[in-house]
């Protein structure tokens, strides 16, 4: 199979180094890990959250309920909250799994603690919206909160959290604007605990991280622009499937949008938009092959791209490997050559791959 798919390394050494350095940078605060979407597309949330829990990571987030019990089943101990908040009829299976729900509007929180009554020996999070817009508080659910301190009170461990908008632009003055409306919220309820920062916050310094900070991309090696302490961790390679020798005058791929000039040796390679590359990339893209650049020319489809190995004629042949990213040129790199964020190059990563964890 090895031969017929593309292949995934996922180094958990450096996943776990990252956690560390993390805990380093950002101490005293407690330094949680957010595994929604599969742990950032990486599979098997399970195996990273497996190798953090024996790092003594105590804290993790994820977007949704299903998300959450996946994790629960496996790890009964940790604490698990789930920024999308509480559904619909979804009271009974936080409890009974000991979930926590970040509670978005102030009718989510009379939601909840209507359905506990006397069980307040619980972790609860409050998201008070501080300019993304999107989800949390709005002003009138923090008045309504306000007035209802003491039911807020009975809760053993409160922490409130908000998410900044424009994080990765450390001279953005949002950041500042958020974090003095995060401030505000501080002094308003008093003796609780506090999160603001989330990879990029982390790095605008210290005085964004609070009680808890709430890492994702750093911790799976992007956004390494943040700060060079961040490890790689992803790499991806595919094989070549056929080697054509083309003549010159020939059209290649879907629609012929590209004619060789050239007698030109092609490769193919098992990779496509079905496996979330863009299809931007037709005719302007590259890959690596022994580290040097090989062209994708004509159309990316759905399952192949077809690239130009003439340089390397008598040197590849089927079975080869050709990197997509990796140590050399990560998930940064090739996120600006799509004309995309490295969220993206990972989260959509294919599950025809096949994953292997180091």
């Amino acid at each position: 199979m090895k031969h017929s798919s593309g292949q995934v390394s996922i180094n958990l050494t450096s996943i776990k180094n990252n956690y560390l350095f993390l805990k380093k940078f950002c101490k005293p605060s407690v330094v949680s890990a957010t595994v929604k979407a599969s742990s950032y597309g990486l599979g098997e949330a399970n195996k990273i959250v497996a190798s953090l829990v024996k790092l003594k990571c105590k804290n993790f987030f994820v977007a949704n309920v299903k998300e959450a019990l996946k994790i629960r089943k496996k790890f009964k101990l940790i604490n698990i909250f789930v920024l999308n908040g509480l559904g619909i009829k979804e009271e009974s299976v936080f409890f009974k799994n000991k979930l926590i729900p970040v509670l978005n509007t102030y009718s989510q929180f009379e939601k909840w603690t209507k359905y506990l009554k006397k069980n307040y020996q619980r972790n609860i999070m409050i998201h008070v919206d501080t300019g993304m817009n999107r989800l949390g508080f709005q002003d009138k659910d923090v008045d309504k909160l306000k007035k209802n301190k003491k039911k807020l009170y009975l809760f053993k461990d409160i922490t409130f959290m908000s998410h900044l908008a424009c994080a990765d632009e450390k001279n953005n003055k949002y950041n500042n604007i958020q974090k003095t409306r995060f401030e505000k919220i501080k002094k308003e309820f008093p003796n609780c605990k506090y999160s603001l920062a989330a990879s990029g916050g982390i790095f605008l310094g210290k005085q964004y991280h609070y009680d808890m900070v709430r890492p994702g991309i750093s911790l799976y090696g992007g956004k390494r622009t943040f700060h060079k302490g961040i490890k790689h961790a992803v790499s991806l390679k595919v094989p070549v499937t056929q080697i054509n020798q083309i003549k010159r005058g020939e059209s290649i791929g879907y629609s012929r949008t590209f004619y060789t000039k050239k007698n030109t040796t092609t490769a193919t390679i098992p990779i496509g938009y079905a496996d979330g590359l863009n299809i931007r990339l037709s005719n302007k893209g590259f890959f690596l092959f022994k580290g040097k650049k090989v062209s994708i020319i004509g159309r990316v489809s759905m399952d192949l791209i077809i690239l130009d190995v003439t340089k390397f004629k008598n040197k590849i042949k089927v079975g080869d490997m050709i990197d997509i990213y990796n140590s050399d040129y990560t998930i940064d790199d090739f996120a600006k050559q799509t004309g995309t964020i490295p969220y993206r190059i990972i989260t959509c990563m294919s599950q025809r791959y096949d994953k292997k964890y180091i």
